[in-house]
């Protein structure tokens, strides 16, 4: 087994091809770790990223795309490494191998800890929570989970399987003559992203940088069948879009935005489209993101009305690897909080303005 670290500026085409390859034979891969999805923010070029992999006899059989977060301030020398749906690799004993050997860089490196959120779901099989709680890694207790829509039935079947109202929808944006294609145009992408943050504004979420989404999306729709921009409208009005991207034989809906428009909607019809998509290319499965079991309003609401297979994801964890500074963090970030509790509850005393 051999262990290779990298900065992810300074990786060959050929090795990214290589690693792309990797992640489209594991079952448990996701878009945000290929080496090319991060990118496109305001400080890009100053942010480090690391491309971390196993290789046994040449061959990679384990990665981690990895960030660095400064969890207290960027002005403080205090850095922790950060897995996002990662590491990939279907195999237990080369993931708790792999992990190790990162451990082992990381400290090198000065690192305060590491931290994975991976795409791992829960199974009785899959024990590799365990053998990390033993190691000394330290579950964060947030599981993750999500929807998953089985799509090997025929297309006809998939539509009858959608909850009623779902499909009322659908047929009614059709009727109504919202059409959806997939575009690679920069007007399309600032459009798409333009309809993006002022959702976000209006719902109040907290979205991606928009920098890193037009990278995200314009690295997608270059790629061949790797995933398309999908677009709604009906005559020149824009209505909205989602990105599906895809990894291995699972398709993903990452990003979705629609346009307020009394009139019409199109986020049912988008989705439906993504999912026929997905199917077109070979995808066994279709994921619709973040889910949690008993909400029953929102965009829960609104994906369970085209699949109710529900899947949980293992925990995050987190490894220290230098316990002083790790213990620094704890305090700065405790004392954090209790300012900003007192701030709030200072604020909840102030008497309204006349």
């Amino acid at each position: 087994m051999h262990f290779e670290f990298f900065n992810t500026q300074e990786l060959a085409p050929a090795i990214c091809r290589e690693i792309e390859a990797f992640l489209d034979r594991q079952n448990n891969s996701h878009p945000f770790q290929f080496p090319n999805w991060m990118g496109g923010g305001p400080h890009d070029g100053r942010e480090k990223k690391y491309c971390a992999m196993v290789r046994d006899q040449g061959e990679i059989r384990w990665f981690a795309h990895c960030g660095v977060i400064s969890p207290v301030s960027k002005w403080l020398p205090v850095h922790c490494l950060t897995i996002n749906r990662g590491p990939v690799c279907d195999d237990a004993d080369l993931t708790l191998y792999g992990l190790g050997k990162l451990a082992e860089k990381g400290k090198k490196l000065g690192f305060a800890s590491v931290k994975i959120a991976p795409e791992w779901v829960e199974r009785p099989e899959w024990k590799v929570g365990n053998a990390l709680s033993r190691e000394g890694w330290q579950s964060l207790c947030d599981p993750r989970g999500s929807l998953r829509l089985d799509l090997r039935p025929a297309s006809d079947e998939l539509l009858r399987s959608f909850r009623h109202d779902t499909k009322l929808h659908i047929r009614r944006s059709e009727r109504e003559g919202v059409v959806i294609r997939s575009t690679q145009s920069e007007e399309d992408i600032r459009e798409f992203v333009r309809i993006y943050l002022d959702m976000a504004e209006k719902k109040s979420f907290s979205g991606e940088e928009p920098g890193r989404l037009s990278h995200s999306v314009r690295w997608v729709v270059k790629q061949k069948d790797r995933g398309a921009l999908l677009m709604a409208s009906k005559g020149i009005n824009p209505l909205g879009g989602v990105l599906v991207v895809r990894a291995a034989q699972r398709s993903w809906g990452v990003f979705s935005a629609t346009a307020k428009d009394d009139r019409v909607t199109a986020g049912h019809l988008l989705q439906w489209s993504a999912i026929r998509w997905a199917k077109e290319h070979g995808c066994n499965e279709y994921d619709f993101g973040g889910y949690r079991e008993g909400v029953n309003i929102g965009p829960a609401s609104f994906k369970r009305g085209f699949c109710r297979a529900a899947v949980q994801f293992c925990s995050s964890y987190s490894y220290p690897l230098n316990r002083r500074l790790c213990s620094m963090l704890d305090l700065v970030t405790k004392a954090r909080s209790r300012a900003i509790g007192s701030d709030k509850a200072q604020a909840s005393k102030q008497p309204d303005a006349a």
